[in-house]
């Protein structure tokens, strides 16, 4: 039997720091981690209100350059969060917003919908 100290954890330092402010910043809210949206595209985190709908969609970006196949993966989660009216959160790792902060950016972000591209925040 493996030893459960010995388990990776599911998510990486950075990512242990948004969770609990996503917590913190939501009460009452469910926060998910690796969200499947798709196969082959996962949103880092999604914020649920108590009845399950979806809040926001969080993701965690680096300041480093972008690939091109990271901008096309992008660039599809975008279109299907468009599609299904959900609002996205783009963050950079290297500076994550406090609690107050993160309720703010959801708060200011619009709704997606047919023909409204979603805007980026940082």
């Amino acid at each position: 039997m493996r030893d459960v100290a010995a388990a990776k954890c599911l998510l990486n330092p950075i990512e242990q720091v948004l969770y609990g402010r996503l917590v913190r910043a939501f009460p009452g809210h469910i926060v998910l981690a690796r969200v499947a949206l798709s196969r082959q595209l996962v949103v880092d985190f999604a914020v649920l209100r108590s009845d399950f709908t979806v809040l926001a969609a969080v993701e965690l970006c680096s300041r480093a350059k972008p690939r091109i196949a990271q901008r096309e993966r992008e660039a599809r989660m975008e279109a299907a969060l468009h599609a299904a009216r959900v609002k996205l959160l783009r963050l950079v790792a290297e500076d994550i917003p406090s609690d107050a902060a993160l309720k703010a950016l959801v708060a200011a972000l619009p709704l997606a919908s047919a023909g409204t591209p979603m805007r980026r925040a940082s």
